[in-house]
């Protein structure tokens, strides 16, 4: 969602956007491949997830009622906005292009996320904000991929609330508890 979001900012852009510049997912293959960056876009590469520390041990509303509150897991992901050109004016405009566009936070809800899933509430938003980060952090970051430093920021996307796998219902209560005692002899 958040590259369409910024696909379509751009694409409004006069001086950068146009149907040759766009916004990119990055992986491992792309970073890998010689022939990359194949296009001049913003890259958006996912280097680390991380659980929330200020988010745990908070529950969901339950699906239906009667059921008991389920848990949920807080995570945050850490992105890196990378210049995905052949050309380095190209590569500081796009990123300071996205970074003013972002500012110091972007907030999404669930008029941006309620089509992708449906079960986004209304008080429901996630941030995406600038991420603190040295530059030792950053390259060694950058150390860890098949190519060498590109120019880069740190934003981290914040705190998405994923529900459980499975469901937990609740029972029927206990009316009573039966031991079953050997006898010895």
């Amino acid at each position: 969602m958040l590259k369409d979001l910024l696909g379509a900012a751009l694409s409004r852009t006069d001086g950068l956007g146009g149907p040759e510049r766009d916004v990119r997912i990055l992986g491992y293959r792309e970073l890998k491949d010689p022939n990359q960056p194949g296009s001049e876009s913003l890259g958006l590469y996912l280097h680390r997830i991380s659980v929330d520390p200020l988010g745990r041990n908070r529950y969901l509303p339950p699906s239906r009622d009667g059921l008991p509150p389920q848990p949920e897991l807080p995570v945050n992901l850490h992105l890196l906005l990378i210049g995905w050109t052949r050309t380095t004016g190209l590569e500081a405009a796009l990123l300071g292009w996205a970074m003013q566009y972002i500012g110091s936070a972007l907030d999404l809800d669930a008029s941006h996320y309620g089509a992708v899933d449906p079960e986004w509430s209304e008080q429901e938003r996630v941030q995406l904000l600038p991420e603190e980060l040295s530059t030792e952090d950053l390259l060694r970051i950058w150390d860890g991929m098949p190519r060498d430093y590109m120019l880069s920021t740190p934003y981290v996307v914040k705190t998405l609330r994923l529900s459980p796998a499975v469901e937990v219902t609740a029972g029927p209560p206990v009316r009573s508890v039966t031991h079953v005692l050997e006898r010895r002899e």
